[in-house]
């Protein structure tokens, strides 16, 4: 199921757990490793010596985020420097190279206030990404998918994360948790569980009346993985919900944001 993985990297160590964790999750797959000189930073002016000194910036990332694939295993990694802003850069290159996921880190910084965050780029890619983007606050062992955890709305829109979900659970034959905050709305998760069936997969329904941290914590613990929708879309942007934001920033597993998936993806479980 996912055949070709994007990994952008600015070489600073910090989305190293992000590599090992997709390469030790994904071993069959193509992996790709970029970096982008940024040529639309803010108050800097681009001289030839800023540009050299960036350039050579990129390829101590390439070169940083190939050496980890290799002792992970991977021989062979597809790598490129690209030019402009960053996350629509990084979007156009997923989608002209077929790419299945985009997988990039989440912020870390235990010695501030803010401990986890959503940097601008991620944030950015999520919002313009019609490719499922993994992301990833720490270092996670958890590498074995076992467990899916699905949170749902249970509405028109989340259709496509639910299918994306149930597919994704069959390639891994794995066990389906599917998880709505609400009450009153097991009705609206007898749909998803009617088509898991389809694929022979167990699934396990639970509800919640509050999406507060401890409920979600309990969750995570459980899980190996997370796939649910980044938010509503607007236009052509995805408008972040607090609920993604918070599991982003603080689950210490892998999650999967899925807004407007590749047609193959809807297509193939739909036709089940």
């Amino acid at each position: 199921m996912i055949k070709n993985i994007l990994i952008p990297t600015d070489g600073y160590g910090l989305e190293d757990h992000v590599i090992r964790y997709v390469a030790r999750a994904f071993p069959f797959a193509k992996f790709h490793v970029i970096s982008v000189i940024n040529t639309y930073e803010r108050g800097v002016q681009l001289t030839d010596i800023l540009y050299e000194e960036m350039k050579e910036g990129a390829m101590k990332a390439i070169e940083r985020g190939e050496e980890i694939l290799r002792n992970e295993g991977i021989d062979f990694v597809y790598s490129n420097i690209l030019e402009g802003l960053p996350s629509r850069e990084i979007v156009k290159y997923a989608k002209n190279n077929d790419i299945d996921l985009i997988a990039m880190r989440v912020y870390c910084r235990k010695s501030t206030a803010s401990a986890h965050r959503l940097g601008s780029t991620l944030k950015n890619v999520i919002r313009r990404s019609r490719i499922p983007v993994l992301t990833l606050a720490e270092e996670c062992n958890k590498v074995q998918i076992k467990r899916i955890l699905l949170l749902t709305d249970a509405t028109t829109k989340s259709k496509r994360v639910e299918n994306y979900a149930i597919l994704f659970a069959s390639s891994y034959n794995a066990k389906l948790e599917i998880l709505h905050f609400g009450k009153n709305h097991e009705h609206k998760l007898e749909n998803v569980a009617w088509k898991a069936s389809y694929w022979n997969l167990e699934v396990e329904k639970s509800i919640e009346k509050e999406d507060n941290p401890e409920v979600l914590r309990k969750y995570f613990e459980k899980n190996d993985i997370v796939i649910m929708s980044p938010g509503k879309r607007e236009l052509m942007w995805t408008k972040i919900g607090h609920i993604a934001q918070y599991v982003a920033t603080h689950s210490p597993i892998p999650v999967i944001f899925v807004s407007s998936l590749k047609k193959r993806w809807y297509q193939r479980v739909s036709r089940k």
